[in-house]
C-alpha cells in the first residue's frame, strides 16, 4: 500500500538550515517538500497551498513566526504549524501555544527532532522538542509568572508593540518619534504606559525587557 504522502513547507532565511531539513526529513516515506526563504512568501504559500504542515523559524525577513501564526489563528487554515527557534525563551513557548502553534523546536536539536516532530503533528498530535520540556520542567515554579507575562504582554496596544520593537532595535525616543510620526512627548507617554503594565521601574529596564523578549512583540 502506497504511503499517505505528506505536503510540508520548510519557512527560514538560511538556504544551509533549510538544505539539512530536507535531507532529514528524507527518512519519512513520502513527502512533498514546499520552500520559502521569508515570512511573507510562507504565509502566501500556507493560504495559497495549505500545506499540511509548515516548519517555520520565529525570526525571518518580514512576517515572523509569530505574526503568521497570529494572521492565521482562528481562519480555518488546515495547515499544522511547526516553530523554530534558537533562543532557550520559555516564554516564547507559551506565547507560541497561545497562538495556535502545534510543535515548538529549538535549533540546535531540530534536524534529530524533526521527523518525530511533523509525523506526530500530522497525526493530530503536539510536539515540544525534549530540551525544551527539560526547560519548562526546571521552571514549573515560575509558571504562573510566565502566564502573567504573557497576559501583560498581550494587553499591549498595537502602537506600544511598535515601540517595544524599536526599543528592541536600539532606537531612541526621537527615532522612534521620527519613524510613527509621533511627538516626542507621546512617545514618553507610551513608554510610561507600557511600564506600568509591565511592572516595570526605571528606563534601563524597559530596553533591557524588550531587548530579552523582543520575539513576543
Amino acid at each position: 500500500m502506497e504511503a499517505e504522502k505528506i505536503s510540508l513547507l520548510i519557512a527560514d532565511d538560511h538556504p544551509l538550515f533549510r538544505a539539512g531539513v530536507k535531507q532529514s526529513l528524507e527518512k519519512l516515506e513520502s513527502v512533498e517538500i514546499y520552500e520559502a526563504e521569508d515570512g511573507d512568501k510562507a504565509l502566501d504559500i500556507i493560504r495559497k497551498i495549505e500545506p499540511d504542515v509548515a516548519v517555520i523559524d520565529i525570526r525571518m525577513p518580514g512576517k515572523t513566526g509569530f505574526e503568521i501564526l497570529s494572521l492565521l489563528y482562528n481562519t480555518g487554515v488546515a495547515t499544522k504549524i511547526i516553530l523554530l527557534t534558537m533562543h532557550k525563551n520559555v516564554n516564547y513557548f507559551y506565547k507560541a501555544i497561545s497562538v495556535g502553534a502545534k510543535g515548538y523546536l529549538l535549533k540546535e536539536t531540530a534536524v534529530q527532532d524533526l521527523v518525530e516532530a511533523v509525523k506526530t503533528v500530522y497525526r493530530g498530535g503536539t510536539f515540544i522538542s525534549k530540551r525544551l520540556q527539560a526547560m519548562i520542567e526546571s521552571e514549573k515554579s515560575d509558571e504562573f509568572q510566565n502566564k502573567l507575562l504573557i497576559d501583560s504582554v498581550n494587553s499591549l496596544t498595537c502602537a506600544e508593540r511598535q515601540i517595544m520593537k524599536l526599543l528592541a532595535d536600539w532606537k531612541t525616543n526621537n527615532e522612534i518619534a521620527d519613524i510613527l510620526s509621533n511627538s516626542i512627548r507621546t512617545i514618553e507617554n507610551h513608554r510610561a504606559n507600557i511600564s506600568e503594565k509591565l511592572n516595570l521601574r526605571g528606563v534601563h529596564s524597559l530596553i533591557q525587557f524588550a531587548i530579552e523578549n523582543h520575539e513576543l512583540f
